[in-house]
């Protein structure tokens, strides 16, 4: 018999990044924020705008929705972490949902949110599969 036991290489559990359901605070606002750093590349608006105190354009405020509604739907982070996340209340992320849903209707729009979605859905399968070492 040897004197030193054998070593058996240890096996890390594979976990997923969230169980079905809501994520942890932590990893919803990372959600949001990889999510508003989407919608500002396609936007073509800086980030901090998105999370800005005041209202700003227009322009600055369909990115913005957009950023919203994106963490809620692609994501499935709930709307007061949205809200949260972007210095908004819930009610706010909600109406914001409410009025992308809408602007769909748009082709240009509509084409855009699809690309942003898709990504974001790619992103949140890849988060959600377990991490093997």
């Amino acid at each position: 018999m040897p004197l030193i036991p054998a070593l058996r290489p240890t096996r890390l559990e594979a976990q997923p990044l969230w169980q079905a359901g809501q994520p942890s605070p932590r990893t919803a606002r990372r959600l949001c924020d990889a999510a508003a750093l989407a919608t500002a590349a396609a936007f073509a608006v800086p980030v901090g705008e998105l999370q800005a105190s005041s209202r700003r354009s227009p322009y600055v405020a369909l990115a913005r929705q957009s950023g919203m509604y994106l963490s809620h739907v692609a994501f499935g982070v709930n709307l007061s972490a949205v809200g949260r996340a972007f210095g908004r209340d819930r009610t706010t992320a909600a109406h914001a949902c409410r009025l992308i849903e809408d602007r769909r209707d748009d082709p240009a729009v509509d084409a855009v949110l699809a690309s942003l979605e898709g990504s974001c859905r790619a992103l949140r399968r890849r988060l959600a599969a377990p991490v093997t070492p």
